[in-house]
């Protein structure tokens, strides 16, 4: 997290019960959320309790519920501290790329990258609780990420911005993250060919919207 000037509240990725206003803090949260995602990851979503997430933070329970009143918010909390850093990594990634269907690509890889790779990722997934589930509204995290990702194509590539394009784009996340579900569960060479069938698929969507 970033330090702001005194007297100002620091921008976090997710809601808190109590914004820190120290680095301090703000380290402190971060390795509570970091131990969640751990026990989740080790014990699964029911066993991990918040008393056991404490421990492994090396703090107070009552710290914990400084921030987070219960289990559910810290998953949430996880959830849209992955789209934040998904979000960052893509944002840098494109930052170099010269094509918009590499553009595509790139983001479908590091969709498939962080799930694969990132413990938070995984947390969400074994808590058994869905996007839905952690929105404030239906098609937050999807509608960010389209509208992100239109603004680009726009910018970037002289897309044409219209709304049958910005739901051309957000149907073309929505398949490409159900791409990346798929490829993550079959094995390699499965996984290899529902990619190469799929992708082009995603581009072929955006296609009438491009030059």
């Amino acid at each position: 997290m970033v330090t702001t000037p005194a007297g100002e509240e620091p921008e976090t990725a997710y809601p808190l019960r109590r914004t820190p206003t120290q680095d301090r803090a703000n380290r402190q949260v971060e390795r509570i959320l970091d131990a969640a995602c751990a026990e989740v990851v080790e014990r699964g979503y029911d066993a991990a309790s918040t008393s056991s997430i404490a421990k492994r933070a090396e703090i107070a329970v009552g710290s914990v519920y400084r921030y987070f009143p219960d289990k559910r918010t810290l998953i949430q909390a996880i959830e849209r501290r992955n789209q934040h850093r998904y979000t960052e990594a893509v944002r840098e990634r494109l930052a170099v790329v010269r094509d918009w269907r590499q553009a595509v690509d790139v983001t479908l890889d590091t969709f498939r990258e962080m799930h694969s790779k990132d413990p938070g990722f995984r947390a969400v997934v074994l808590s058994g609780l869905g996007d839905p589930d952690l929105e404030a509204a239906p098609g937050e995290f999807d509608d960010q990420h389209a509208d992100e990702f239109a603004e680009l194509l726009a910018a970037r590539f002289g897309a044409r911005d219209s709304q049958e394009f910005r739901m051309t784009v957000t149907l073309t996340i929505a398949m490409g993250e159900a791409l990346a579900h798929l490829a993550d569960r079959l094995s390699a060479t499965d996984a290899d060919y529902v990619l190469a069938q799929g992708r082009p698929a995603l581009h072929r969507l955006l296609e009438p919207h491009l030059p």
